[in-house]
Parts: C-alpha cells; sequence; structure tokens
C-alpha cells in the first residue's frame, strides 16, 4: 500500500472516529442537561378517554420531577396513528414524546399504508397502567343480563357496539366476545372514548366493550349498565357483575396505557423519562387515586413496554386476519 494511500485511508478513520465521539458526546450532553425545556405529551385521542385521564393524573407530578413543565396535547383521527405519527417523527429528544393506548399493538396490522413503523420508528418508555375491561348498555338498555345481550345478539344486525377505532382493544374484544359466544353486531368506531360514552350513554349505541376506568364512574351513576367484565375474576370496584369467564372459560382481556418515544432517542434520557414516569405512577396519592378509578399500575420501564407490544401484536394477529378487520 503506498503511502499516499495509506495517509488517505487513516485521515478518513480518523474523521470518522472523531465524528463517532461528537456524535457520543453531544447524545451524552443532550441526556445530561435532559430537560431544559417542557416536554410535551401527545394523547393521540380526543379528551375525556382513558389515555387522557391517565395523561391528566399524572402531568403535573410528573412535571415536578423533570422541573419542566409537562403539556398535554390532544391529536385525535385514525385510530390514534395521526397523534402517534407526529411523535413518530419528533426529533428524538425526549421533548415530544407519546401515550398510547392498546390499539398501538395492532396499528400495523389495521393500517398497512401506515407513514411510521411502529417497531421501527418508536420505542417504549414506560408500561404505564393496565384495566380489565366492561361489557355496558345504556341504563335503558332492554338486556339487564350478560345472557340477554347474547340472545339478542344472535339475531344478525340487531345489535351495535361501540370503539374508540379499528384495532383497538374495544373493537378487538367485542369482536373476540361475539366469536366466542357465536354472535355478531355491528361495529361504530369513535375517536376517542369520550364521545363513544356520549353516544352510549345517550343510546344511540347498544353497547360497548371499555376499560374499567372509563365505563365505572358512569356504571356508578346509574348512566351505564355493566353486564360482564374481561377479568378472570369479578372486579373489586364491581363486585356484583360477573365475569365473562364464568360463562366462558380462559375469556380474558386488558386494556392498557403506555408511553413511547422516538426510536433514536438516547437511552440515558429514556432512562430519566421512564425513572421519573414510573416514580410519579408509585406515589402513593397518584397510585391509590389510579386504583379508586379502576387501572393498576404497572410501572414498567422501556423493555416491558416494548415487549408488551410484540405479544399483543402477535395475540391480536391472528384475529384481525381472520376477521378480516382494517381501515372502518
Amino acid at each position: 500500500m503506498s503511502a499516499i494511500l495509506f495517509n488517505k485511508l487513516s485521515l478518513r478513520l480518523l474523521q470518522a472516529t472523531a465524528a463517532g465521539l461528537a456524535l457520543a458526546c453531544g447524545a451524552g450532553a443532550m441526556a445530561q442537561d435532559y430537560p431544559s425545556k417542557q416536554v410535551v405529551v401527545v394523547v393521540p385521542f380526543a379528551p375525556g378517554g382513558t389515555v387522557d385521564n391517565v395523561a391528566r393524573q399524572v402531568q403535573e407530578a410528573l412535571g415536578d420531577r423533570l422541573k419542566q413543565t409537562v403539556i398535554v396535547e390532544n391529536r385525535a383521527g385514525a385510530g390514534g396513528t395521526i397523534g402517534t405519527g407526529t411523535v413518530a417523527k419528533a426529533q428524538p429528544d425526549g421533548y415530544r414524546v407519546g401515550m398510547v393506548f392498546d390499539s398501538y399493538a395492532t396499528e400495523a396490522h389495521i393500517y398497512p399504508n401506515l407513514a411510521y413503523s411502529p417497531s421501527k420508528d418508536l420505542t417504549g418508555v414506560s408500561y404505564m397502567v393496565r384495566s380489565p375491561m366492561v361489557l355496558v348498555v345504556p341504563a335503558t338498555s332492554p338486556h339487564k343480563t350478560l345472557q340477554d345481550y347474547i340472545n339478542a345478539a344472535k339475531t344478525p344486525d340487531t345489535v351495535s357496539y361501540a370503539s374508540v377505532g379499528a384495532g383497538s382493544s374495544n373493537h378487538l374484544a367485542a369482536e373476540l366476545f361475539h366469536e366466542t359466544a357465536g354472535t355478531s353486531a355491528l361495529h361504530t368506531p369513535y375517536k376517542g372514548g369520550g364521545p363513544a360514552m356520549t353516544d352510549l350513554m345517550g343510546a344511540h349505541v347498544d353497547s360497548m366493550i371499555a376499560s374499567l376506568p372509563l365505563v365505572l364512574p358512569h356504571v356508578q351513576a346509574g348512566k351505564l349498565r355493566a353486564l360482564g367484565v374481561t377479568s378472570k375474576a369479578r372486579a373489586a370496584q364491581l363486585p356484583d357483575v360477573p365475569a365473562i369467564a364464568e360463562t366462558f372459560k380462559d375469556f380474558e382481556i386488558y386494556s392498557w396505557v403506555g408511553m413511547i418515544a422516538p426510536a433514536q432517542t438516547p437511552a440515558a434520557v429514556l432512562k430519566r423519562l421512564s425513572d421519573d414516569v414510573n416514580a410519579t405512577l408509585k406515589t402513593p396519592a397518584i397510585s391509590a387515586r389510579l386504583n379508586e378509578g379502576g387501572f393498576e399500575v404497572v410501572a414498567g420501564g422501556p423493555e416491558q413496554m416494548n415487549a408488551l407490544v410484540s405479544s399483543e401484536s402477535q395475540r391480536w394477529g391472528r384475529l384481525i386476519a381472520d376477521k378480516k378487520i382494517g381501515q372502518q
């Protein structure tokens, strides 16, 4: 090898090494200074739903831990993919992150032309909370029991159910329920839990399988009637409501909420944010309030969130393919 060629190769190696060191130092400095400005948490659903509920409960306390203002930004539409898309395209610096519902795990199955890849463009920050779901009907519904509802749904196109979008746990849980029961119902998607609840209480739609925290206040107020819960055992908050598993063995579904960030966010930033989110969730006052509302605090880290998304994607992929569930 000539001396000139050797020198050129050496120079390039030095330049590459220097660039790598600069990048690493820059990421390290970013992590050390994080956060130095307000943090925006995108909720990809309308106000009033489950994800928005959790976000509002941790917003102030999380800001206190981060020593920066935390802004909750609602960006609803397309089953949560519009708001989540803004997180996927954000700078990977920890200043624009998202909170997602269980529907996040099925987006790639539902939207084949999704503008981002949940597995490549985004990563977990925290597996925050989970809750059982509840089959509810309006208080004025003629269906007094789970069996009443099953009997009615045996006649095609006579019962409708609401969801927060195609591929959401509301949608998939209802499809799995009707598949298990040998019944059918018409799907009515909404842009969030809030609008769905409003129409359900107004009897504009017949039923919904929704998260316990979302429906509990309305059941307690007598505006909705609970027919069954999707946990293996009865929920402590609704001890008189049977578990669906009492009728259909091993029927078990949980709704969940987690936090995500752009995939290239420095590990140290993810750790700081995850640690502070999870510490906030474990704060006695906040944990108690969430539990009273029907949530179970999980407070899992990035690895647990990523593992959850992967397992849920695999679990529901079969049903989505079998039922040909897509954009509706």
